[in-house]
């Protein structure tokens, strides 16, 4: 949507349904289906378990070099310039450190070794990629935090950086070139506001605009496609548990009065279609939600976008 002549690839391993394969495909993705490299540093099951996987970018090379961004940003404007750039080429943390989210890389079998041979060594500053890229590229070159903006308010942040965030967040046409989705994601949200203000703990990466930002590309996307962006029961009844966790906090921004219209709330895609019965046991010990049977629907192709 952006304009970009490039490939555009997408990473995946084993777990990834041949439904949603189609789906990506069908977007205009090439999908490379990678074997997953975990974090020996990391507990099992936690966030940061698999993202060691990063580290197979350096192993695409048929390209001489690639655009890495994570799969939480909303790209705004053309970034194709950034190909003219030398790895590693990313945005700044801070005054020494670079965001992994986007990156210029230059694919290299060796500098895949290099990070492979320290992996049980080095220790990550974050417990993730990024801070282990960090402690490999102590060169990097800086561009602006506009080519990966971070949605995130923080706690020193006066009222005018608030407001120059938000009107940046929502410009059209748009300034920023990249916009980065901290904490709870849009697409796992009700889209009738953003559900990191049902928690206190996420409220620093609220902002209704930049949720609403993501809503309009959805909504200008194929319906086809759309429905990759449907929710289970499950995740139904946390959003809506959540939003009465946030009533009986007495949130002041008061979203928790929002009555919810989405769309999704009627749209079922698992075998649990009730969430609402579902809310009722909610937290309690002896009830399941038997997530081993899921219909798969048909898969998606490219022609039957095209004919739309």
């Amino acid at each position: 949507m952006s304009g970009s002549t490039r490939d555009l690839v997408i990473l995946v391993d084993e777990t990834i349904s041949g439904y949603h394969r189609s789906g990506l495909e069908a977007a205009g993705w090439k999908v490379r289906t990678i074997q997953r490299i975990r974090n020996p540093k990391a507990e099992k099951d936690a966030y940061n378990e698999w993202n060691y996987s990063k580290f197979r970018l350096w192993q695409l090379t048929d390209y001489d070099k690639i655009i890495f961004i994570d799969a939480d940003l909303l790209i705004l404007r053309n970034i194709d310039f950034l190909f003219g750039m030398p790895e590693i080429t990313a945005t700044g943390n801070d005054a020494t450190l670079f965001n992994s989210g986007v990156m210029v890389v230059e694919p290299s079998n060796c500098t895949f070794q290099l990070l492979m041979d320290h992996i049980n060594e080095i220790e990550s500053y974050n417990g993730g990629d990024q801070g282990y890229l960090n402690e490999i590229f102590t060169w990097w070159h800086r561009i602006p935090r506009h080519m990966n903006f971070l949605k995130h308010f923080w706690i020193g942040d006066e009222e005018e950086k608030k407001q120059m965030k938000t009107m940046l967040f929502g410009a059209e046409p748009p300034v920023l070139y990249v916009l980065h989705y901290l904490g709870l994601k849009p697409w796992l949200c009700f889209r009738d506001y953003d559900c990191n203000w049902n928690a206190d703990i996420f409220h620093e990466f609220t902002s209704d605009v930049a949720h609403a930002k993501w809503w309009k590309v959805h909504d200008a996307m194929p319906e086809l496609l759309q429905q990759f962006c449907l929710l289970q029961s499950k995740q139904k009844a946390q959003l809506e548990w959540d939003r009465r966790q946030a009533e009986i906090a007495n949130y002041t921004d008061g979203h928790w009065r929002i009555k919810v219209k989405d769309r999704r709330l009627k749209k079922c895609i698992d075998n649990l279609c009730n969430w609402k019965s579902m809310l009722r046991h909610w937290g309690e010990s002896n009830w399941t939600d038997d997530e081993s049977f899921t219909p798969t629907p048909p898969t998606v192709t490219m022609s039957s976008l095209s004919a739309l």
